[in-house]
């Protein structure tokens, strides 16, 4: 039998080889499976649960999840913020974020939240999704504060009138197009700090 493009012949694989495989912990795919964002299954009689290696595969290309080591890393000590009205989502990024970039997330479904969220914490990174609210209003009112001005500015969104120009030069270091993988969004955040790039 030929091995899969997970490295191994297996046509199912545990909780944890999952979760080895996309570098998250064994939580967090019992969650995603619990959540009905990962097909998976019980074994009869057992609290034992497993994935057919297709539905992975479905999985983590339709996130965008990488698997094995080459996930671009980050230092533990980065925080993020995700603004997204898109709970669902949200978790994902979330959950990869943690496991796999080694990031600190919070997550807040509208500016109001971000806002209140960063004024207990300074995140080191934003990415503001432009259907929780108005993002040249959010991000001028935080950079009007003097510690925020090292904070990273991303701007997400399905589409762009102006392909994001209007966003860069009001101080958004790039647009991510929706919907986006989570590699892209990774890539994003730790590559050098440029200005006016647009990901995925």
């Amino acid at each position: 039998m030929a091995q899969n493009a997970f490295g191994t012949e297996k046509e199912a694989l545990t909780t944890g080889e999952v979760a080895r495989i996309c570098n998250v912990a064994a939580r967090t795919v019992s969650k995603w499976i619990d959540g009905g964002r990962l097909e998976g299954y019980r074994i009869p009689g057992s609290r034992d649960r497993r994935v057919h290696v297709s539905a992975l595969e479905n999985f983590v290309t339709a996130h965008g999840i990488p698997f094995t080591a080459e996930a671009p890393q980050a230092a533990t000590t980065t925080r993020v913020l995700l603004v997204d009205l898109d709970r669902t989502a949200t978790e994902t990024v979330r959950e990869v974020l943690t496991d796999v970039g080694g990031f600190t997330v919070e997550t807040a479904s509208d500016a109001l939240s971000a806002a209140i969220a960063c004024g207990s914490s300074v995140p080191d990174v934003v990415v503001f999704d432009c259907s929780a609210g108005d993002p040249v209003a959010f991000i001028t009112a935080l950079r009007s504060r003097a510690n925020f001005a090292s904070t990273r500015f991303f701007a997400s969104g399905a589409a762009f009138p102006d392909g994001g120009t209007s966003l860069t030069r009001r101080g958004f270091e790039a647009v991510i197009h929706k919907p986006y993988s989570v590699r892209v969004l990774l890539e994003a955040v730790t590559a050098p700090r440029m200005n006016a790039r647009r990901a995925g």
